[in-house]
């Protein structure tokens, strides 16, 4: 079934969350990314799914000019504010679904996609994209997956348990065609994986807020239960450590294809 639109709506008033509790995508997987590229400050970037540009910012320094697209107006609103803190004029933030890309948004030296291309009618963003690249461009799909992982650690199974019982509709999204399957379809070539592991430390306030940035544990579903779902949940993860931190386990993979 294809995903299409970046889903429309679903992560409304999610932005101060997403901004501030989602992880940063590491240092070693940008500069992998710049290096297997041949990235070198000239060129212009076109960000999919951009959402406040978790990966934009960190990838803007190698390109002369960066372009962020996504559906959300509350996510395009917390990029170009970060860019007016920063006093940024190089990066240009629309309102666009990836599904509706055309040539008057110029050409690129790279597109990318960090955790949102699962989101969207992928057949139909190949396609797109490849037009828009320049020859010898590139395509990066990259993410984190989820902070709950395949759920081998206490915590992370706590977490699952109150979701389970918070947001009765939460299901984790599960691809029936791998990125790699559709790319091996589609007119680009030298397809190149990989993946970087590292390790995070959460607390209790940083579990929960990430929970709210995602699609399906909008703090909006709660409602009056809010404070509810956030004393059980606390107090579970409590017992498990006293001290109310936990060890996050990291993987930021990347699929990069070139024109």
């Amino acid at each position: 079934m294809k995903q299409t639109t970046q889903a429309h709506g679903l992560y409304d008033g999610a932005a101060y969350y997403y901004l501030k509790y989602r992880g940063q995508y590491s240092e070693r997987l940008i500069r992998t990314l710049a290096l297997k590229c041949g990235l070198d400050g000239k060129g212009r970037l076109l960000d999919l799914g951009c959402g406040t540009g978790k990966l934009t910012f960190p990838m803007a320094r190698y390109f002369s000019e960066t372009v962020g697209i996504d559906v959300s107006s509350d996510m395009l609103q917390s990029a170009r504010s970060q860019c007016e803190l920063l006093d940024i004029h190089t990066m240009k933030w629309l309102k666009m679904p990836s599904e509706q890309m055309s040539p008057e948004l110029g050409s690129f030296r790279m597109i990318t996609a960090g955790d949102a291309f699962h989101w969207m009618d992928r057949e139909r963003v190949l396609k797109l994209s490849y037009d828009l690249l320049e020859q010898g461009g590139a395509l990066a799909l990259v993410g984190q997956g989820h902070l709950l992982g395949s759920l081998s650690l206490d915590w992370q199974q706590a977490v699952q348990r109150a979701i389970d019982k918070w947001f009765p509709d939460f299901e984790r999204r599960k691809l029936a065609v791998r990125h790699e399957q559709l790319l091996a379809k589609s007119s680009f070539h030298s397809v190149l994986t990989g993946e970087i592991h590292s390790e995070r430390e959460r607390d209790i306030p940083s579990i929960i807020g990430y929970l709210y940035s995602t699609s399906t544990c909008r703090k909006s579903k709660l409602g009056k239960n809010t404070a509810n779902f956030e004393k059980e949940l606390y107090d579970e993860l409590k017992l498990i450590n006293s001290s109310g931190t936990f060890k996050e386990p990291v993987t930021d993979y990347y699929i990069i294809a070139f024109k």
